[in-house]
């Protein structure tokens, strides 16, 4: 099963195109409005949403079944320091999660463009042989490699965090609007991972974002996307602004990325639109690179072809289906 769907993944766009993406939002049920939960927030959150989404009986064989055992990178996004970056203890629950299914602590590798984001993001810097390890792209020694990978429009030169210390990687951005690109969720976090980002900003970040998660490390390390959607910023990303910001409680877990960014898409959207506010088409900033992600052979853009389940998580542990909004 697990060679059949990593065979769809990574096969042709005409096999892709049979393929349905599987997407598992799961959410806390109950009152949704503490600003971060902690790492026995995430807890359950986590467990049941990769239990779904593997079919697995126990989290162990549930994380195993995309992340074989190897050095594991965990991508955050720490644009915005402590106000809305990838929370700590997300990263913490996933690296005991790792950890419990046999994965060494040094052998986990959280990482971001630069040190500074990533300790104005609340975590604690460690680029030694001991203990989970958490460093920048221009932390001494790593950079940038020398070879240029391409596809499209796209050359870039990638952390060598992502081609030369992991051997797969778990995207974490944070699900936010964006004032370029609309959308700003798993594809677009890897925009971190390149040296020269600045470039691929043009007509709504399309089809750059596509592009740029198909260079050849990228596609073939990433094997998971979990879109932190606690709380989302609907307006005026991807900063920071206090009065768009919305409290939704779940998380977005796929191992096809451009589904996960689909579904984070709908939600963005819904959010705006109890805000008032306009589409994000209407706003003149489409997240119209999805499709050309899908036409990459990444992944399933088309809302109608993802199987999505939503799971509601109460505090004693209960589950219950439910829909994105309800």
């Amino acid at each position: 099963m697990v060679k059949e769907k990593i065979s769809c993944w990574q096969g042709s766009k005409i096999l892709y195109n049979l393929c349905m993406g599987k997407v598992v939002v799961v959410r806390r049920d109950g009152d949704p409005t503490t600003d971060r939960l902690s790492a026995e927030g995430y807890r359950p959150l986590v467990a049941s949403g990769l239990k779904a989404l593997s079919g697995e009986a126990d989290v162990t064989s549930a994380i195993r079944r995309y992340i074989p055992a190897g050095v594991i990178g965990m991508k955050i996004n720490g644009l915005t320091s402590k106000l809305n970056s990838t929370p700590v203890a997300l990263t913490e629950v996933l690296s005991s999660v790792l950890e419990q299914a046999g994965t060494e602590d040094n052998d986990i590798v959280i990482w971001e463009r630069t040190n500074r984001e990533l300790v104005e993001a609340g975590f604690t810097l460690n680029a030694s042989s001991f203990g989970r390890r958490c460093l920048g792209t221009d932390t001494d020694g790593v950079g940038y490699g020398r070879r240029f990978y391409s596809s499209g429009e796209v050359s870039s030169l990638l952390s060598r965090v992502l081609t030369d210390v992991v051997d797969y990687n778990m995207n974490l951005p944070v699900l936010k609007d964006h004032s370029i690109a609309g959308l700003s969720a798993g594809l677009k976090n890897m925009f971190g991972a390149i040296n020269n980002p600045n470039k691929y900003h043009d007509n709504n970040c399309d089809p750059y974002c596509g592009e740029v998660n198909n260079l050849g490390p990228i596609r073939s390390r990433n094997r998971l996307t979990i879109i932190d959607a606690t709380r989302v910023q609907y307006q005026g990303g991807p900063g920071y602004m206090a009065g768009y910001m919305a409290r939704y409680g779940g998380l977005v877990i796929s191992d096809d990325p451009v589904a996960a960014d689909r579904v984070g898409l709908e939600v963005l959207e819904r959010l705006r639109l109890e805000n008032g506010l306009p589409t994000l088409e209407d706003a003149g900033r489409p997240a119209k690179y999805l499709r050309s992600a899908e036409a990459l052979g990444l992944g399933t853009a088309d809302f109608s072809r993802i199987s999505l389940t939503v799971l509601f998580v109460n505090a004693e542990g209960g589950i219950r289906e439910g829909e994105l909004f309800g």
